[in-house]
């Protein structure tokens, strides 16, 4: 029988949820989309004004989503919210999603991707290696990190927090070394474009922003296993949040020290370029480092909170019982990890994960805005609801945000219909399933 009355070990600090955040959300994303950016509005002014309003947005949702998870700090993040806010078949569709689609194709997606500067740095041409090898070890990194989560919460929060204390320490110390002795020019940033207004904050470089500082709410994924979640857990959003809009300010200001505005326009390693210009090409393998280690601390967050999410649902009898057992001395939810590595594991070999993704876009920015919009919801519903920390500035914090998100859904839906209507269309194949497991519950409740 299933361990019903066991629970998840309440282990993680304050530290270890703001390092859980910071990991997952600082992937390759901040070392490629300024060069993309930097097509769409060649506006060194404007480029720094759109990552500073990303960060804005992202410090609105973390206050939404605290007052949320200070009221209901268990397990599960939105999905919990949800389903407290619009019934539970608003939770399942955003645990179903993130079940067969979002969470393992991210991990397959960051396995893989982190062969692609772990190679160079083992061998001096990866290009001669057949192509089962970079299959092979990203499918090595997911059973070893799967393991470590597997075995403890706190193995896997240590190695958090060495893998992306490690991280911010490189970053900080190139960019200050950048500054210091590189040979950049001030004067791009005075660099400037007519053709560019503020209207273009709100355009397709808004929309690339948004996906770097996607995976912002993961702490709320662990609420159960910190201490004193009521108040660790607003804390940890907002803290990372602030930590990781700095971050990428200083980044970005990094890039167009180095290189003009016009230099950056459709550059994909903007990280490597602008570390070359400014320091040398002794620097790429420090660089490649950087980025292998903001990859493997993405991979970790979401192999780490990710599986909280299903223990959620089958605890709440919605999803197969044994994804809510609890292993009896790790204390940890080791069948809901290990089925999240096979199904990763399996993305990895047939590699058609990424159109998957492509889909589930449109239905991840909805599932935010829904998310948000339920401290209003809750609001009016339950008055008297126990919150420990409220949204400050309400109700204008989560309105602007789901205002702004509302527009960035719009924008993506409109860039590629065809892909939002398959997600969503993806996502109604959860229904027929949802009626099974809720009859299954109230016939053996």
């Amino acid at each position: 029988m299933i361990g019903e009355t066991k629970e998840l070990a309440k282990t993680l600090r304050p530290f270890d949820a703001v390092m859980i955040v910071v990991g997952n959300v600082v992937g390759v994303g901040i070392f490629t989309t300024t060069g993309f950016i930097a097509g769409d509005i060649p506006d060194a002014g404007l480029i720094m004004a759109v990552w500073l309003f990303g960060g804005f947005l992202t410090l609105l949702g973390a206050l939404s989503y605290g007052e949320l998870g200070s009221a209901f700090p268990r397990a599960g993040g939105d999905y919990v919210y949800l389903r407290e806010a619009y019934g539970p078949l608003a939770g399942f569709l955003v645990g179903w999603v993130g079940f067969f689609i979002i969470n393992p194709a991210s991990i397959a997606a960051l396995a893989l991707g982190s062969t692609e500067y772990l190679l160079p740095i083992a061998t001096a041409d990866p290009s001669t290696l057949p192509s089962f090898v970079a299959k092979g070890i990203a499918i090595v990194l997911i059973v070893v990190f799967s393991s470590i989560n597997t075995c403890s919460v706190r193995w896997a929060s240590m190695t958090q927090n060495i893998v992306c204390g490690l991280n911010l320490l490189i970053i900080f110390l190139v960019v200050c070394a950048g500054f210091i002795w590189g040979t950049g020019e001030w004067n791009h940033f005075t660099l400037s474009s007519p053709h560019s207004t503020w209207r273009d904050l709100f355009g397709p470089a808004m929309v690339s922003v948004f996906f770097t500082y996607s995976g912002w709410f993961v702490s709320a994924y662990v609420a159960s296993e910190m201490k004193d979640a009521s108040r660790t857990l607003p804390l940890s959003l907002i803290v990372s949040s602030l930590i990781v809009t700095v971050l990428y300010l200083l980044m970005n200001a990094f890039y167009i020290y180095a290189l003009p505005v016009t230099e950056m326009k459709g550059v994909i390693d903007i990280a490597r370029r602008a570390s070359h210009m400014l320091l040398g090409e002794r620097i790429s393998v420090l660089v490649a480092v950087m980025v292998l280690l903001a990859i493997l601390g993405s991979l970790n967050s979401v192999i780490l909170t990710a599986p909280r999410i299903y223990y959620a649902m089958a605890r709440d009898g919605l999803f197969p019982r044994v994804l809510g057992d609890v292993h009896n001395r790790c204390r940890t939810p080791h069948y809901a990890i290990a089925v999240q590595g096979i199904l990763s594991c399996a993305m990895v070999l047939a590699g058609s994960f990424y159109q998957l993704l492509s889909y589930s876009v449109f239905f991840m920015i909805l599932s935010s805005i829904a998310t948000a919009a339920a401290v209003f919801v809750l609001r009016f519903r339950a008055p008297s609801l126990e919150r420990p920390y409220k949204a400050w500035a309400y109700p204008f914090t989560p309105l602007v945000f789901v205002v702004c998100y509302s527009w960035i859904a719009v924008r993506v839906f409109l860039y590629n219909p065809t892909n939002a209507l398959v997600g969503m269309a993806i996502t109604l194949t959860a229904v027929p399933f949802f009626v099974y497991w809720r009859r299954r519950k109230q016939r053996n409740p």
